[in-house]
């Protein structure tokens, strides 16, 4: 992240702090009222009482700023999601007395409350956290968790739903990089979930440089090399090996803060796009031989417009028109604003952030974590994205710029334009906070989607969704059986009263999290859904026809109708 900006800028930044839209928009791109999109933070009341720590204390050690990362996993396969939260630890460790900051695990009551489950689970563990993975790599059942981290990641296994067991040593997966985010997919279509892992820059306490005149401040990514994100093959029988080589993904020019799986050309193989900071963007397309060629340059999204790379951060991506093809939106840094990309034609794409009505808005923060989720259930991707600077003292040094700061709902108003409707979302989006990470997901299964805000330090906040919306909604639970346990990979389409929808159902969005892998459609005044089609990983293609909206419908490959 840029830490010195020029005094223009940041009376830029400053002017457009005030350019923020509070006005809540009358009418769906449909014609029909809009009622607001508003949350309210339940972490408190629920029992979710995780307080993060970043481990600083006075040494400007550059992981401390970055980490605040989460899932939302169903651990027990009990139909809740459940919420765990990744902690840092002390740089050194015996430097306080007491016990070591760990990682939290909280287990859905299903009435409103979790309880902290984290010990008997096994997960009270110390570890410079950053993120988390969800996936069932052995296809037994159980989601699986992978824990990224400070020159330690971590693979845990899911003993049916009781403990996790630490079985790093015996996967064969070594990455003594600073791991970031993690996405699990299946690249060559076996039916086994393969393992990709973002690198950042190479750190150790033994090489930090001092950055500053006089008071040492954070330093930027440029002073560090780059560390090339990783991939690791599922061989079976709990063994992975490392392909990053084999399949064309090494590389000296990745600084990676966050990944997106997406089948970009739709062609059935699963993409990789990897936001970089400070250095160009990329995405992976997928040959199909187990090789990727980085096409980032030439489809336009690894660069902004006048040629300068970005400080990417949360990147995600969503069908914006049925048509299958993705918008993609990646977080910057301050006065460099969202990018977003409209992929439905030929490339090479242009930024549309600034037609969208979504950059703007988001100039004057410091954006991390990013998703899109239909919050209204209107049928249409909205956008939440949360900020927080680097720098604790940010506030004294750049006029006008705050170290907390606030997060920010943008409406999907059709036509990819957005509206900037967080002064209406609630205080559990307005009051500042040093955002990190962000997952979506329907913790209390009630069809509207909800919210896990992260911080780099202090207590998270678990937004539920009581917006007022009388739309319907569908969501849709996929098991493999050839394919993959969790389905990853599989490309669903939905049709409702004659209009279609499109998603892929994936791991790996956002920054450092894992968000609720089922599929969730909101259906607007429909009231049926003629058909769900399905073309699983394993090449099988089905069709499931007249279901039921407003409820979950468990999809087993092989249960529907060949097509």
């Amino acid at each position: 992240m840029r830490t010195a900006i020029a005094l223009w800028l940041i009376l830029l930044g400053t002017a457009l702090t005030g350019c923020r839209s509070t006005k809540q928009p009358a009418t769906s791109p449909t014609g029909l009222p809009q009622s607001p999109i508003v949350f309210h933070d339940v972490a408190g009341t629920s029992g979710i009482d995780f307080i993060r720590t970043n481990g600083a204390f006075g040494k400007k050690w550059v992981p401390e700023t970055m980490g605040g990362g989460g899932a939302f996993i169903d651990y027990d396969r009990d139909g809740l999601l459940d919420v765990l939260l990744i902690n840092s630890d002390w740089w050194l460790p015996n430097r306080l007395p007491g016990s070591r900051p760990t990682m939290k695990l909280y287990r859905n009551l299903g009435n409103g409350k979790f309880d902290d489950v984290s010990k008997q689970t096994g997960l009270d563990v110390p570890i410079q956290g950053m993120g988390a993975a969800v996936g069932d790599f052995d296809n037994d059942g159980f989601d699986d968790l992978v824990v990224t981290g400070v020159h330690d990641l971590r693979l845990f296994k899911n003993e049916d739903g009781k403990r996790f067991s630490n079985v790093t040593a015996k996967s064969g997966i070594v990455n003594h990089g600073w791991s970031t985010s993690a996405a699990w997919l299946d690249y060559d279509r076996d039916g086994k979930l393969d393992l990709f892992v973002c690198n950042y820059v190479k750190w150790t306490i033994a090489t930090d440089v001092f950055c500053g005149v006089k008071i040492k401040t954070y330093c930027e990514p440029s002073v560090f090399q780059a560390d090339s994100c990783r991939l690791y093959r599922n061989l079976g029988s709990g063994k992975f090996a490392d392909e990053t080589n084999a399949s064309g993904l090494q590389t000296n020019k990745s600084k990676a803060l966050g990944v997106c799986i997406l089948d970009f050309d739709q062609d059935g193989w699963p993409d990789i796009f990897v936001a970089n900071d400070l250095m160009p963007n990329a995405l992976y397309r997928n040959t199909g031989k187990g090789k990727f060629t980085d096409i980032g340059l030439e489809t336009g999204m690894a660069v902004s417009e006048s040629g300068i790379s970005r400080a990417g951060m949360g990147v995600d991506s969503a069908d914006m028109g049925a048509t299958g093809r993705h918008a993609i939106s990646i977080g910057n840094f301050t006065n460099e604003g969202l990018a977003l990309y409209d992929t439905s034609g030929p490339p090479p794409y242009i930024d549309a952030s600034t037609k969208a009505g979504t950059n703007l808005a988001s100039a004057p923060y410091v954006t991390f974590g990013l998703v899109f989720s239909d919050l209204d259930n209107d049928s249409q991707s909205d956008l939440v994205i949360t900020n927080g600077h680097i720098a604790d003292t940010v506030s004294i040094t750049h006029r006008g710029q705050t170290y907390e700061q606030p997060a920010q709902v943008f409406r999907n108003m059709g036509d990819l334009t957005f509206a900037d409707v967080s002064a209406q979302a609630g205080a559990g989006i307005t009051t500042p906070l040093v955002g990190r990470g962000l997952a979506r997901g329907d913790f209390d299964n009630d069809g509207r989607m909800d919210l896990l805000l992260i911080p780099n330090f202090g207590p998270c906040r678990l937004l539920r969704n009581e917006s007022d919306s009388k739309n319907s909604w569908i969501t849709l639970k996929l098991t493999g059986t050839k394919s993959n346990r969790n389905g990853y990979g599989a490309f669903v389409v939905i049709t409702a009263e004659g209009k279609k929808q499109t998603g892929l159902c994936r791991s790996g969005s956002g920054y450092l999290t894992a968000s609720d892998q089922r599929l969730h459609f909101g259906l607007g005044t429909a009231t049926g859904v003629e058909s769900v089609q399905i073309s699983w990983p394993s090449g099988l293609k089905e069709t499931w026809k007249d279901l039921q909206p407003g409820r979950q419908h468990d999809l087993v490959e092989g249960s529907g109708t060949k097509s």
